[in-house]
């Protein structure tokens, strides 16, 4: 039968979802997945959401019913928006709303798994005597069916010059052998391989020393250093001295480095020498920012800017040798 107009947008209008359905809808759902240990259906945000609201889903079997209007006329009176069956329906699309945020805001994606219980993934071994398979599950977004292999797009251009990488230690030390010098290339190895380890305390405090082995070598390129430079850098101690001392000698060449340059490289060349002196002086209370630098992501990202600051900090020593020969 063809339903009035008035019913329909009565009808409409109460299951559409408002935006404090959504807002709702998205604390809900993180919620739910805040207590998850593995990837969370989506009825099971749908019925939080029906919670939130003091609502339920409809008994089995059963439908929508309309009572007859009592305006004039009227053949349908307008459905209850409280109604069960209408309530689950805004619901379902509010959740859905969220979830599409939530997704877009890169807060949430989607994970593995479907209606069913999540199947793990079991990998073959073979052992003295024979072989089998062990059972692991790992969650991660759901990219693909498994057995599948997907190809992918840039969606947008990407900026190559904005982005670094975990380089292999060869390819991050090269052209950096007269920056680092010899102990300077043995401590970035050193580095990259206590990270391969799980050591990132180890990792950290080596890349460190390479800065300062940097730093020294740098020292010793200014054409003519200052007293105090030249006997810190005799006496291979006093980093702190030697970083400020130097980086003074540097604002002085013509034409200039550029100021913004030899702040940049002088601050990450004193957040190398505090996470160094942390990580190896443990007479200091426990200080969650420096903690940070110890762990594997700290420890893994203090690796992938050191190519661009040593890069920098080579640079910085061509100008030096090149301003004794009146070279630009």
């Amino acid at each position: 039968m063809d339903f009035e107009r008035p019913f329909v947008d009565a009808m409409q209008a109460a299951v559409t979802p408002t935006d404090a359905d959504v807002l709702v809808a998205r604390n809900v759902v993180v919620a739910a997945m805040s207590d998850a240990d593995e990837p969370v259906r989506l009825t099971e945000f749908e019925d939080r959401w029906l919670q939130a609201v003091g609502g339920h889903r409809p008994a089995d079997r059963t439908r929508l019913t309309a009572l007859p209007g009592t305006e004039p006329g009227r053949r349908l009176a307008d459905p209850d928006p409280n109604d069960p069956h209408l309530v689950q329906f805004r619901g379902r699309h509010a959740v859905r709303r969220a979830v599409a945020q939530l997704t877009a805001e890169g807060v949430i994606t989607r994970g593995e798994g479907n209606q069913y219980d999540i199947q793990g993934e079991r990998i073959q071994v073979d052992y003295p005597g024979g072989g089998s398979s062990a059972p692991v599950l790992v969650h991660s977004p759901y990219i693909s069916d498994q057995g599948s292999t997907p190809r992918f797009l840039l969606v947008r251009p990407a900026d190559n010059h904005g982005t670094e990488v975990l380089l292999p230690v060869e390819e991050l030390l090269a052209g950096l052998d007269e920056i680092l010098g010899p102990r300077g290339m043995t401590l970035v190895r050193e580095s990259r391989r206590a990270l391969l380890r799980g050591l990132y305390l180890a990792s950290s405090s080596l890349m460190a020393a390479a800065s300062e082995a940097a730093w020294f070598n740098l020292a010793r390129a200014v054409p003519t250093p200052p007293a105090a430079l030249a006997r810190k850098v005799a006496e291979g101690r006093d980093i702190a001295e030697v970083i400020r001392l130097t980086e003074q000698c540097l604002r002085e060449l013509k034409p200039s480095p550029g100021s913004a340059t030899l702040t940049e490289v002088a601050t990450q060349a004193h957040m190398f020498r505090e996470v160094r002196n942390y990580a190896l002086h443990p007479v200091e209370p426990h200080d969650g920012d420096r903690e940070t630098w110890l762990t594997e992501t700290g420890a893994t990202l203090l690796t992938v800017a050191a190519r661009r600051y040593f890069v920098k900090l080579a640079d910085l020593r061509e100008r030096l040798i090149g301003s004794v020969a009146g070279q630009p």
